[in-house]
């Protein structure tokens, strides 16, 4: 009975040593991806600049009222007032 016990705990200590492997193997592809992705928007934020460099002001525009509202909404004195 007790070689049972065994066999289960090793097994069970197989599966978390693997799962631990995963979890750092899906860490680097998700740093991988983000990293991918934001060299390819900043090459792309370059083309359009050189290319429609109106739209490029407008897109940068619309990114900067979107920044200043979130420092607003989330950062701001309603939410001291709540705290």
């Amino acid at each position: 009975m007790e070689l049972i016990v065994q066999y289960l705990d090793d097994l069970e200590d197989l599966f978390y040593a693997f799962a631990l492997k995963w979890e750092r193997i899906r860490r680097a592809l998700r740093f991988a991806l983000f990293i991918t992705t934001s060299i390819s928007f900043q090459f792309l934020g370059i083309f359009l600049a050189l290319s429609i460099p109106a739209l490029a002001v407008a897109t940068a525009s619309l990114l900067l009222v979107g920044l200043l509202y979130r420092s607003v909404v989330y950062y701001g004195p309603a939410s001291q007032i709540a705290a």
